[in-house]
């Protein structure tokens, strides 16, 4: 202590710079406070006039101030998400698609889950033909979170409509593993089976493993809903695949009583996809009646 100094004015002195300090802080911190609420109501203001790109302005002005509230950067990517044209490839359109990818993308870190975000995030992909980058981005999601059963189903949509079945179908059978005590999973792995089967793009005996592939999976739908209407159609599909590939190997064949075989059977199959067919519109009608019109769960063949 220097010669002559006051120990309790030294104190005093420094309690006062530690409450100046103090006070600035909280001034700053208020003004920061209103200044992010100030902005936010003018963002909803022009929001609700339709303004949405000096919505989106102001959104990113609280966001500069609070970029921790998480509520701002998903209003921030409805403002972009309505300046899109659905479906346009313009620059201007594919840059506010990004934008309002990053806004979400970033909301979903903060809060962690929001299945319904989820569906705005996998629609902006999809419509605006962002298929390969939506790939990438849930393929990252998948490594963070592997039994996801509804990262696996989007995964599973988007390379099937890239075109690339192989993975779509991987991803589906996984899906459907995750969730075995869901119908769902197991008619989406059906109808693709179907799907890629009529599509006739592959060889006769790939296009009948599939359809075997196929059937597998809506009878394990059955077991667990046996009213399902949409099982039993894509199992009328089916047969009639099934028939479709009977009259393409008695066309190559030779023999004659063999040839017979296969148009016997090529009946057979026509007349169990009526059947299944019959059933399916069978539960459409009780469905459509009331429940006290269902019929009794129709047993799989």
């Amino acid at each position: 202590m220097n010669a002559g100094q006051n120990p309790s004015r030294q104190s005093a002195g420094t309690a006062a710079r530690g409450l100046a300090v103090a006070a600035a802080l909280l001034v700053a911190v208020g003004c920061t406070s209103l200044s992010e609420h100030m902005a936010m109501k003018d963002a909803a203001n022009a929001y609700k006039a339709g303004n949405f790109q000096i919505a989106a302005d102001n959104w990113k002005r609280a966001l500069d101030l609070n970029p921790n509230r998480a509520e701002n950067w998903k209003r921030l990517a409805f403002c972009y998400w309505s300046l899109i044209e659905p479906g346009s490839k313009q620059p201007k359109d594919q840059e506010l698609t990004q934008k309002a990818l990053d806004a979400f993308q970033r909301y979903m870190q903060i809060v962690g889950k929001d299945d319904a975000i989820q569906d705005y995030i996998i629609n902006l992909y999809i419509n605006q033909d962002r298929l390969n980058d939506g790939i990438k981005y849930y393929e990252g999601l998948l490594k963070e979170n592997p039994s996801d059963a509804r990262i696996l189903y989007t995964l599973s949509v988007m390379y099937g409509k890239t075109g690339n079945f192989e993975k779509a179908l991987y991803y589906s059978e996984k899906k459907a593993a995750l969730s075995q005590n869901d119908a769902a999973g197991y008619l989406f792995l059906g109808a693709l089976c179907w799907e890629r089967s009529n599509s006739k793009q592959d060889p006769p005996e790939y296009r009948a493993k599939l359809v075997d592939k196929g059937f597998a999976s809506l009878d394990k739908a059955l077991a667990i809903d046996p009213m399902s209407f949409e099982s039993h159609v894509y199992k009328n599909l089916l047969y009639r695949q099934r028939q479709d590939l009977c009259k393409l190997a008695a066309e190559d064949e030779r023999d004659r009583r063999r040839k017979k075989d296969l148009l016997d059977q090529a009946d057979d199959f026509l007349k169990k996809a009526n059947e299944e067919r019959d059933k399916a519109l069978e539960i459409r009608k009780a469905k459509q009646a009331g429940p006290a019109a269902a019929p009794a769960a129709p047993a799989s063949n």
